[in-house]
């Protein structure tokens, strides 16, 4: 059965934005709240909806996706049979409300639907005793992440009597569909991540007050520095210290938990205090003004935030396995706080196997995708030393679990990945190349691979030399397509600007970066014009000349939380990768009068003039950077795959590759329009003066430079001007200010 339509129960914070989600992937949803009120029935549900509406929330990917979103209430909208395939529970954490709930549901759903709760405290088994053993047999937890648009982590807890099928469908569904990463886990207290999670919070407060580490000392030693976003007290405040502690409770309740768990001093004090954390805007932490101030147990107050200058921390660095080797050896009091922390979490984590969930990696991928965490506890535990982690936890804590001892080999293989997709290897035949900057694979299918592999992604000459070379197999060996990738969390942020930068102080812009830029325009015109299918996989950010590799490919597959734009004018340059080219023909070539050409190509230059990112795949294709030809999925680890089928289908059914067009220019009258609006933005201290020249050069460009309106130009004409000024804009000073800027400090200078 295909999930296309959605009931969700409950309009809260949560509801809402599960609603969303839902709608997001395309499904019919309804969302339904209690009646609070009987001259306005729908009041709560109404006000949930508002939200996922409301266009600076930004909880829908498109305006237009509202068509597929309806509400209601439990009084009205339950008295008949419904047609929904997916019914999602996310009402208070109340036991009696949830069997209200599911008592009406029981009556109105069709015998095929699937019903879940979102709870996230609540044993399941005792949400399903208000449901008869058919019902049961498809009832699932379903507990999301907050928030659960960006949040990968779907934990499914099934009762004792779900259907394995109906779990397995949900599971493609929450994978696919949805774009999830799925653990399935047992009906025990905090399920897998809160519990695991949680255990790792207390254990770092109670180790760290008994080695007398202060609130900072424990944040900087159990944050980056051992793979983990921020430290525990900071993540504390984050979630919030009512929660934390409520969490810890009920674990510690169980008899089964009691050797696992110490309960921290300081926490149920701060919490007595209503210093329940950023949500209060106080708990461990506090901000006045740009300072942050830190809880002084000792004074029971706020005081500065101290420098933290403990010893070990001059030997941690950014390499976690070099870390992981520091503190196994340490022997100074913070190593042994900081090795205590880690094998407390790896024995806790062990012992959760099978108890949490079958398998231990879920245990690993709960922590990555719910926490992000950068390693999961096995595999820090493998990054440390698989054996002798094992022997020393042993001879320190006692005998591990009857799984650990036997296991004779490492947690994890070579090259194993956490993600319950296809890896890539297994879709590769051969290798052709290996290089620093490129790889280039042969499929089973006799396909081609070009993978990107620079530093950061970032866009070279030497990866576009490849890359045309890849496109010369392609059109000349008996391959039938090819799929550009690259790997990690962003496609591209675009050019290397250290190259950029070095050019501009030896003086040689017009030596280095003009043919950089040649090669590059040469690179984006074999993959445009390419006589064979070329597939780009998108995902994360496409920034700059990423975004321009996205351009000139004929088709894409787009993860849709995919960020694309052209950023340039934040460096003091201007697009030159053929983007203001391709973005010039979409707009001039699409259907309409000429102001609607006007109208649209004037949009262009102001967003590229102010750096506009589009936050979202389907954003992206309102901006013109994606084609509605362009498919966009929700979970970015299978980009490669469907790219893969995508271009095997192109080859198989009559492809017909593109040429070079001609089009008319919009001419300098165009250039005089814009001139004004940036004018308007420039007084408005909207831009800045320099901001200003970058929009005039942008839209000097995109109107064909100085030729007048209506003569036929095309896009090696426009590319030809892109490069001529971005050679110029890069020997401005003000450039030069605002690459070194942005390497020094990350944000753009708007000089």
């Amino acid at each position: 059965m295909l999930i296309r339509k959605a009931t969700v129960l409950g309009a809260g914070v949560m509801g809402s934005q599960i609603a969303a989600l839902l709608v997001n992937a395309g499904l019919q949803v309804k969302l339904l709240d209690v009646v609070i009120d009987e001259t306005d029935k729908n009041k709560l549900s109404k006000a949930g909806y508002d939200r996922i509406i409301h266009p600076k929330k930004g909880m829908l990917y498109d305006a237009n996706m509202v068509g597929n979103l309806s509400y209601g209430n439990f009084t009205e909208d339950l008295n008949e049979l419904s047609t929904s395939d997916l019914f999602i529970e996310a009402v208070k954490e109340d036991i009696q409300i949830k069997h209200d709930v599911w008592d009406k549901i029981a009556k109105i759903a069709k015998p095929t639907a699937i019903l879940t709760t979102n709870t996230s405290g609540i044993p399941i088994e005792m949400i399903a005793k208000v449901l008869s053993d058919e019902d049961k047999a498809r009832f699932i937890g379903f507990h999301f992440f907050n928030p659960p648009r960006y949040m990968k982590l779907v934990e499914l807890i099934p009762n004792s009597q779900t259907d394995h099928g109906v779990l397995e469908q949900l599971k493609t569904f929450a994978e696919t569909t949805l774009g999830k990463g799925v653990v399935i886990a047992n009906d025990v207290p905090a399920f897998v991540a809160n519990r695991t999670g949680v255990h790792a919070i207390s254990n770092a407060m109670y180790l760290g007050e008994q080695a007398g580490l202060s609130v900072s000392e424990v944040d900087a030693l159990t944050g980056k520095v051992i793979g983990r976003p921020m430290g525990t007290y900071q993540l504390s405040d984050l979630v919030g210290n009512d929660i934390g502690l409520f969490v810890m409770k009920v674990l510690m309740q169980d008899p089964t938990e009691h050797a696992y768990y110490k309960m921290s001093e300081l926490l149920p004090v701060l919490y007595e205090k209503g210093a329940l954390g950023n949500k209060v805007k106080h708990g461990f932490y506090k901000r006045e003004g740009r300072k942050t101030l830190v809880f002084d147990p000792e004074v029971m107050n706020y005081a500065d935030k101290p420098k933290v200058e403990l010893p070990i921390l001059k030997e941690l660095g950014r390499d976690l396995a070099k870390n992981m080797d520091v503190i196994f050896n340490a022997s100074d009091s913070a190593g042994k706080f900081l090795w205590e922390n880690l094998r407390n979490t790896f024995y806790y984590a062990a012992h959760n196997v099978p108890k949490a969930t079958q398998d231990f990696r879920d245990i690993d991928r709960a922590m990555v995708w719910g926490f992000n965490w950068k390693l999961g506890p096995f595999q820090l535990w493998d990054l440390m030393g698989f054996e002798k982690v094992k022997d020393r936890i042993a001879q320190e804590l006692g005998e591990l679990p009857n799984w650990v001892q036997e296991r004779q080999a490492s947690f994890y293989s070579e090259n194993e990945q956490l993600d319950n997709v296809k890896p890539i290897s297994e879709f590769i035949a051969e290798t052709i190349w290996n290089r620093e900057g490129s790889n280039l694979s042969v499929t089973h299918e006799q396909q081609l691979l070009f993978k990107i592999q620079t530093t950061n992604n970032t866009l070279t000459a030497d990866l576009s030399t490849d890359l045309i070379e890849a496109i010369d197999k392609l059109e000349n060996e008996a391959y039938s397509s090819l799929v550009l990738y690259s790997p990690g969390a962003n496609f591209s942020v675009g050019a290397n600007l250290f190259m950029v930068k070095a050019a501009i102080e030896q003086g040689k812009v017009d030596e280095q970066i003009e043919p950089t830029i040649t090669e590059l325009h040469r690179a984006v015109n074999r993959m445009r014009y390419a006589t064979k299918p070329i597939v780009t996989a998108v995902q994360g950010r496409a920034l700059g000349g990423g975004a321009e590799l996205i351009l000139g490919s004929p088709y894409v597959v787009a993860a849709a939380e995919s960020y694309i734009g052209l950023v340039e004018v934040g460096v003091g340059v201007i697009p030159s990768g053929g983007g203001l080219a391709e973005l010039t023909e979409r707009v001039m070539m699409s259907p309409g009068l000429k102001a609607n050409h006007v109208k649209l190509m004037a949009e262009v230059v102001t967003r590229v003039s102010s750096a506009t990112v589009a936050m979202n795949a389907y954003e992206a294709r309102r901006h013109l950077y994606l084609r509605d030809t362009d498919t966009i999925i929700a979970n970015s680890e299978q980009r490669v795959e469907v790219a893969l089928k995508k271009a095997k289908f192109l080859s198989e059914n009559n492809y017909i590759p593109r040429t070079l067009a001609t089009f008319p220019a919009l001419g300098e009258d165009f250039k005089a329009i814009v001139e004004g609006q940036l004018d308007a933005m420039r007084l408005g201290n909207f831009i800045s003066d320099y901001d200003m020249e970058l929009g005039l050069a942008i839209a000097s460009i995109v109107s064909g430079g100085a030729v007048p309106e209506g003569v036929l130009i095309n896009q090696l004409w426009l590319q030809n001007l892109e490069k001529e000024y971005f050679v110029k804009l890069s020997k401005n000073q003000k450039t030069y200010e605002r690459i070194s800027h942005m390497l020094q400090t990350g944000k753009p200078l708007r000089n």
